[in-house]
């Protein structure tokens, strides 16, 4: 395998692997390293509901620089706790 595509490989399941910050909420590297990025203290945070209401302030607030990553963020973190707690 090609040494460029196998790093390419070892760094997205790294920025993708979950990291357990409670019991009730679990977030991929990369969205942590956004929400850090923009001082969002996702480790206060004791579910994805009390998450996604702390983005959306600081989405409002107008001082984001780029909406896509941190919408982006939001919108995954959505369709997780959609799939999660949604009686099928």
């Amino acid at each position: 395998m090609n040494e460029e595509i196998k790093h390419f490989i070892d760094d997205a399941i790294h920025k993708n692997s979950l990291m357990k910050i409670n019991d009730k909420l679990y977030l991929k590297r990369y969205q942590i390293e956004i929400l850090e990025y923009y001082g969002i203290d996702y480790k206060k945070c004791s579910s994805v509901s009390e998450l996604l209401f702390f983005i959306e302030e600081m989405l409002e607030s107008g001082e984001v620089d780029d909406v896509d990553l941190l919408d982006e963020v939001a919108t995954s973190l959505q369709e997780f706790q959609y799939y999660q707690y949604t009686n099928k």
